[in-house]
């Protein structure tokens, strides 16, 4: 099977970035015509080479005659991306993907919420593409351009949290992406961690990560604004109200929040449009931001 550009920058190398994606995310993703996609999806997992994989070799749900295909990236695809430059061939890329790590009992909750991280982070960088003066940067070029210590590590997305009362050694973000020069950290919410003091911690972290320039020293880079996205309305006001009562006269900037309820169950999750670019996403104390404005 001839490889084609379409099926290297439309399919594997956006696996290359995520655990997991199902057919519709990567259509949406794709440039191809829908139907164009899906049969190429087909053909690539069917050829002999080990281009794509597909969780259910692994997972089977109790209605997987409804729900979509979930693929992996194979082998041969993995060695293709190396070999045309497309991605590094280094441990960190496959360790620092968004979601595909769980291995546990719990595994199919964390798929959940693997998925809704990608989601979000396909639907932002669908938008970003649309628009002609942005530019999306994906975590891989972010950790390409990090200080050359950060590359070395077999985590590089794990950032050490200077000591802090209330917050864990280490932060770790569901996502990272850059639009121009502006950074973000993703925090993919379903509502199964208590907000005081796990929600809480995180805010900590990151807040003291920014504060004492831990982010320059880790990263490179000198801001970065925390996105939440939870599948409840109030489960994310009261988020907002725990910030409050951390952040300085009650007000910050560098965290925005944002309710998909239509997350809340991969299996019935729409496809990824673009519009968590243009939306509004709400901030405690400041006027609500659109990422499409922050480059």
């Amino acid at each position: 099977m001839a490889i084609t550009p379409n099926d290297i920058y439309g399919v594997f190398e956006p696996l290359s970035r995520h655990g997991q994606l199902t057919t519709k995310q990567l259509v949406a993703f794709d440039r191809r015509y829908a139907k164009k996609t899906r049969d190429r999806l087909t053909a690539l997992f069917h050829d002999e080479r080990q281009w794509l994989r597909r969780l259910s070799q692994e997972v089977q749900f109790a209605n997987y005659v409804v729900h979509d295909e979930l693929h992996q990236l194979g082998e041969d695809a993995a060695l293709l991306l190396i070999e045309h430059g497309v991605i590094p061939k280094a441990e960190w890329v496959f360790n620092s993907r968004i979601g595909g790590h769980a291995n546990t009992a719990s595994r199919i909750f964390r798929l959940a919420h693997d998925h809704m991280a990608s989601d979000i982070v396909l639907d932002i960088e669908i938008g970003a593409r649309e628009d002609e003066g942005a530019k999306f940067v994906n975590h891989i070029d972010i950790i390409k351009a990090a200080p050359p210590r950060t590359r070395t590590l077999k985590h590089p997305l794990r950032v050490l949290v200077p000591e802090t009362l209330g917050a864990p050694k280490w932060i770790e973000p569901d996502a990272l992406f850059a639009l121009g020069n502006r950074y973000f950290a993703l925090e993919a919410d379903m509502g199964t961690e208590s907000i005081d003091p796990i929600i809480r911690g995180k805010i900590l972290s990151y807040r003291e990560i920014v504060a004492s320039g831990t982010i320059d020293e880790h990263f490179g880079i000198d801001n970065l604004t925390v996105l939440f996205v939870t599948t409840n309305e109030a489960r994310m006001r009261n988020i907002m109200s725990e910030l409050a009562t951390i952040a300085r006269n009650g007000r910050t900037p560098n965290f925005a929040f944002a309710c998909r309820p239509d997350l809340a169950n991969f299996l019935q999750a729409p496809a990824p449009t673009g519009s968590m670019f243009a939306t509004t996403w709400e901030r405690v104390g400041f006027e609500p931001l659109t990422l499409s404005a922050m480059q």
